[in-house]
């Protein structure tokens, strides 16, 4: 019973650091805009290993079903396949993404999206991270644009709840992995 009140504060911490999060989705001529800016109470080095950690991107995100290193034709990137599966509403799919990856010390992650092996006919995402005293900003902005119809109401609040609602949870998993990374 003694661990309880721990336990209880641990959790009040995430959940404090995890409604500081900023987050913004939007739809536009058939691409989605994402943006998300939150602290993770780590340096950067801990938070771009959590990132970096591709054979485990499922631990950070529940609607990744798997993710792997695939042999990439640069030697400076990174190919990364991900399986995401996720449902809005009645509305569910298994999107396929395979990226090339480039890391820019531990203040940038790049993920060039490749169509031809992918579902979605675009996409970019960048993870910037800048050290503070106690904490790390980490900034994410990405656009998709998908091969697949998807209703117009998945386009609406409902993506953005969504999606709201993915990013906390990720956060959370990140602020937690980097921590138990700590010791």
């Amino acid at each position: 019973m003694k661990l309880a009140p721990y336990v209880l504060l641990c959790g009040l911490n995430v959940y404090a650091i995890v409604q500081a999060a900023e987050v913004n989705v939007y739809y536009e001529d058939g691409s989605y805009f994402f943006y998300a800016k939150f602290e993770v109470e780590a340096p950067p080095e801990r938070v771009m290993n959590v990132l970096m950690d591709y054979e485990n991107l499922a631990d950070l995100n529940p609607a990744i079903q798997t993710s792997e290193k695939l042999n990439s034709p640069d030697s400076s990137m990174i190919r990364v396949r991900t399986v995401v599966h996720d449902c809005i509403l009645f509305f569910c799919k298994n999107i396929v993404r395979v990226e090339d990856v480039l890391q820019h010390e531990n203040k940038k992650l790049e993920a060039f999206l490749i169509p031809m092996l992918s579902d979605l006919r675009s996409g970019y995402a960048a993870w910037e991270l800048q050290q503070n005293t106690f904490s790390t900003t980490v900034t994410y902005n990405a656009d998709m644009q998908p091969k697949f119809w998807a209703p117009p109401f998945i386009r609406s609040y409902v993506l953005t709840k969504k999606f709201k609602r993915r990013v906390l949870e990720t956060v959370s998993r990140i602020q937690e992995i980097a921590k138990q990374n700590e010791k």
